[in-house]
């Protein structure tokens, strides 16, 4: 005849296991010599060095190297095939500063190019307004 086993009965050599490891962790931790047990000093972070933006060691070609970044919706050099962006070529530097700080500022309300104009700092508007302001105006379409 088969005997039942009770549940306690079950349960003794996982008992036992969790019994076992608790008195190691604890005999270890018992000898832990006093040097181990001292928490180390906190950490102090030092800041990082101010470094110039990269953009600013650029030479005056800077803005023609920041402008790649327009060219998917105003046109490579600021001249489209369509009307439907104003191309830059050939804007004024004060007028494209201002207009990319309205946008900035929320004066001039844009679904997209308040966040483009977020993006650069007033040297580089003013480096991408140098850069459009001497590219030729693009012809009217006949």
């Amino acid at each position: 005849m088969k005997t039942k086993m009770l549940p306690t009965r079950r349960l003794r050599p996982l008992w036992a296991l969790a019994i076992l490891c608790t008195a190691a962790a604890a005999a270890s931790w018992l000898r832990w010599p006093e040097s181990r047990a001292q928490t180390p000093a906190p950490m102090t972070l030092k800041p990082a060095p101010a470094q110039p933006s990269p953009l600013a060691a650029l030479p005056a070609t800077a803005g023609e190297a920041i402008a790649h970044t327009c060219a998917a919706c105003h046109g490579t050099r600021g001249q489209l095939g369509d009307e439907a962006f104003m191309p830059l070529a050939g804007m004024p530097r004060t007028q494209f500063v201002r207009t990319m700080q309205d946008f900035r500022s929320g004066a001039r309300p844009s679904t997209l190019m308040g966040h483009v104009a977020d993006g650069f700092t007033d040297a580089d508007l003013q480096a991408l307004g140098t850069y459009f302001e001497s590219l030729p105006m693009q012809e009217a379409a006949r």
